[in-house]
C-alpha cells in the first residue's frame, strides 16, 4: 500500500504548512517548521509501505473484529518501584491483565521514563525514572503499544528519552509519540488484524518547555496545540485512504478536572472533521466522560491506570479499560470497565463500587449524548426525550437495530399507548425467520382471506406476515390495529411467537401440560404455573384460557413484570418504552440480539 506522490503533493497543493506559525512563534517560542515538516510528511509517504504491520499477541475473539483495549496513566517509578522491588513486575498487573490479554491490542500511555542515563531536568517539580525490568510486567500484562507523547518522558532529558524508546521496543512493545527526529516522533503505528488496518497516531497538548517538542532533527515529542495542528491533521488526512481506522491517543486537559475544556473540545473536534475514528484522552489524572455517535468515539480521559496511590485524591485512584470492538466496516462495541488503584495494584472493579463508578461516568457522558449502562456499554444517545427515561437503553438499543422509530420531531415519546399495529410490526421484526418486510410488498393472502386492515393500511405487510404464522387471526372485528394493544394481548402474541407453527402444550390453570426439560418451548412447568396462579388469579380468572397460558408464560419468561402493587394491569395499554423493554427481553430469550 503505496501513498501515491501525486496524492502526497495534492495535500501540499493549497498549505505550506507552517506548523506553529507566526502566532505560535510569539507565544511560546516556537519556530517556522515549514521546511521540517515539508520533509516529515515525504518520509511518511515514502515510508507508509515500510510500516510495521504488528501482530497481536492475545487470542482473537473473533475472526471478523478486532478488539482494542486503551488505558490512561502508567506509572511505574516512584512508590510503583517500590512495589516491583518488593514483589516482582507483575505485581501492579496482577488484577488487570486477564482483561488486558483478552484483546487483540492494549494501548497506553508510559508516563515515566525508563532507563539509568541521563539527568533530572531541573526546577520541574516531578521527574519519574523507572528501571527497565519494569517493562517486563508491562509486556506481560498484555500491553502492546504505548504512548510517549507526555510531559514526563523527557524528565531524564534527551539521553533519558532515546533510552527509553530502546527500552521499550527491547522488552517488546511499540513506542510511539516520540523520536530521535520529529519524522520518527510523529509516525503511525500500523496494527493489523484479519484485513483490518487501524493508524495509531500520538501527541501531546502538555509541556513544559516548547523544546521538548520533536522538531527537524531534534529528538523529542510529537506535539500539537489546538490553535495549530496542522501537523497531526495532515498525518491523518496523508494515511486515512489506506486503512479503516485511525486512532489518536492524546496528552491534554487540565489536571485532576473532570470537564473537557473548550480548548480541548475546539481540538477533538478538529481531529473528528480530519478523520480520526477514536480519541483517546489521557493527563487529568480522573476520569472524564466519553462522547459516542455511533460512528467515532472519543474518551477524554481514562484517568490513572498504574499509578502511585493518592490518598489526597480519591477521583486519581480511579481508572478504566475501554474496550472496543471493530468489524471492518463498523465500531461493533465499546464496554468500558471501571478500575480502581489499591496501594499500587490495579484492579477491575465489582458490585457496587462498579455501579458507581458507572454511573459517574454515565453523568459526564450526558453532556455529550452518550449513555454509560450498568453493564458498562457506552451507547449513543438517540432520543432526546429518553435521556433520563428507565427504558432509554432499551429503546435506544432497538432504534440502532432499526426495530423502533421515533417520530417526526425527534422524540420517541415513550409513555405514549402503542397501537395494536406498532406492536404487531415490532414483533414482526424480531421473530425468528422473519421477512425483511420494510421494502416488501408481497400480498400473503387473497382479498377476501384477510379482514384486519385494508391492503392501504401501513402495517399492512407486517399484519399479513404474523397472520400467516398464525400470531394473529386473519379474521377478528374486534381487533383493530390502530386501538391501543393490552398487556394480556401482548403475552398471546409473544407466546405464539415463540411458539411458532407448533401450538404450546394445552394448559389450563391446573398446569396440564409439558414438565421440566421435557416442555415445548412456550410451556410453564406446574410448580410455576400453581404458583403464578395463586398470585394472580384475581385478573386470570377474567381471561380465556389461551390468554391465561400466555401471560403466565411471559411472567415466569420475565418478559412481564407486574406493578409495585402485586398486580399485572393486564387490561392497561403497553407503553412504548414498556413495549420496546419486553421485546428486548423477548429477543434475548430467543438468543437474537445481546
Amino acid at each position: 500500500m503505496v501513498l501515491k506522490m501525486t496524492e502526497f503533493f495534492a495535500l501540499l497543493k493549497d498549505n505550506s504548512f507552517i506548523g506553529l506559525g507566526q502566532a505560535g512563534h510569539a507565544l511560546i517560542g516556537g519556530r517556522p517548521l515549514g521546511i521540517r515538516l515539508l520533509c516529515f510528511l515525504l518520509i511518511l509517504a515514502l515510508a507508509l509501505t515500510l510500516i510495521p504491520v504488528q501482530a497481536a499477541s492475545a487470542q482473537t475473539k473473533a475472526s471478523q473484529t478486532v478488539t482494542l483495549n486503551f488505558v490512561g496513566d502508567i506509572l511505574l517509578a516512584s512508590r510503583i518501584q517500590d512495589l516491583i522491588d518488593a514483589e516482582g513486575p507483575m505485581a501492579p498487573w496482577i488484577g488487570v491483565k486477564d482483561l488486558l490479554q483478552s484483546a487483540d491490542f492494549t494501548i497506553g500511555n508510559l508516563e515515566c521514563a525508563v532507563g539509568t542515563t541521563g539527568s533530572p531536568m531541573p526546577d520541574k517539580q516531578w521527574t519519574f525514572r523507572a528501571s527497565p525490568e519494569t517493562l517486563q510486567g508491562l509486556k506481560d500484562a498484555g500491553v502492546d503499544v504505548v504512548s510517549l507523547a507526555n510531559n514526563h518522558t523527557l524528565d531524564f532529558g534527551v539521553e533519558g528519552l532515546l533510552e527509553t524508546i530502546e527500552n521499550v521496543k527491547n522488552y517488546g512493545v511499540i513506542p510511539i509519540g516520540a523520536g530521535p527526529d520529529e519524522a520518527s516522533a510523529r509516525h503511525p503505528v500500523i496494527l493489523e488484524k484479519h484485513g483490518i488496518r487501524i493508524a495509531l497516531f500520538a501527541t501531546s497538548m502538555v509541556i513544559p518547555v516548547w523544546e521538548w517538542a520533536a522538531e527537524g532533527d531534534r529528538p523529542g515529542l510529537a506535539v500539537d496545540y489546538s490553535m495549530w495542528n496542522h501537523n497531526i491533521v495532515t498525518g491523518i488526512e496523508a494515511v486515512r485512504p489506506h486503512v479503516d481506522y485511525i486512532v489518536v491517543y492524546l496528552h491534554w486537559g487540565e489536571e485532576r478536572t473532570t470537564e473537557p475544556e473548550d480548548w480541548v473540545l475546539r481540538m477533538e473536534k478538529v481531529l473528528r472533521d480530519a478523520g480520526a475514528d477514536i480519541i483517546i484522552g489521557s493527563h487529568p489524572h480522573v476520569l472524564r466522560g466519553l462522547r459516542f455517535d455511533g460512528k467515532s468515539l472519543t474518551a477524554f480521559s481514562l484517568g490513572n491506570f498504574i499509578f502511585t496511590t493518592r490518598p489526597d485524591c480519591p477521583a486519581c485512584q480511579i481508572g478504566a479499560i475501554l474496550s472496543i470492538t471493530l468489524s471492518k466496516t463498523a465500531i461493533e462495541e465499546v464496554v468500558i470497565h471501571p478500575t480502581e488503584i489499591v496501594w499500587g495494584k490495579t484492579f477491575v472493579m465489582e458490585d457496587q463500587a462498579k455501579l458507581d463508578a458507572l454511573a459517574t461516568l454515565d453523568l459526564l457522558s450526558g453532556p455529550f449524548d452518550t449513555d454509560i449502562t450498568s453493564s458498562g456499554q457506552v451507547l449513543e444517545r438517540i432520543f432526546p426525550d429518553v435521556l433520563d427515561h428507565w427504558a432509554r437503553v432499551n429503546v435506544n438499543k432497538l432504534a440502532r437495530l432499526g426495530i423502533v422509530t421515533g417520530f417526526e420531531d425527534g422524540r420517541f415519546l415513550p409513555d405514549k399507548p402503542v397501537t395494536r399495529a406498532e406492536f404487531a410490526t415490532t414483533l414482526a421484526r424480531v421473530i425468528p425467520g422473519k421477512l425483511e418486510l420494510d421494502n416488501t410488498d408481497v400480498p400473503l393472502f387473497g382479498p377476501d382471506e384477510f379482514t384486519l386492515c385494508a391492503p392501504g393500511h401501513w402495517a399492512y405487510t407486517y399484519l399479513t406476515y404474523l397472520a400467516g404464522m398464525s400470531i394473529l387471526p386473519a379474521h377478528d372485528p374486534e381487533w383493530i390495529p390502530d386501538e391501543f394493544c393490552p398487556r394480556a394481548e401482548v403475552c398471546t402474541l409473544l407466546w405464539k411467537a415463540a411458539v411458532r407453527h407448533n401450538a404450546a402444550n394445552d394448559m389450563d390453570k391446573n398446569g396440564n401440560g409439558g414438565t421440566g426439560e421435557d416442555a415445548e418451548d412456550g410451556a410453564v412447568t406446574t410448580g410455576i404455573t400453581d404458583r403464578l396462579w395463586s398470585q394472580f388469579r384475581n385478573e386470570l380468572e377474567s381471561l380465556d384460557p389461551e390468554s391465561q397460558t400466555a401471560v403466565m408464560w411471559c411472567i415466569s419468561e420475565s418478559l412481564l413484570m407486574g406493578y409495585d402493587d402485586g398486580t399485572l394491569r393486564l387490561d392497561n395499554p403497553v407503553t412504548r418504552a414498556e413495549a420496546a423493554t419486553i421485546i428486548r427481553r423477548f429477543m434475548n430469550r430467543q438468543n437474537n440480539v445481546p
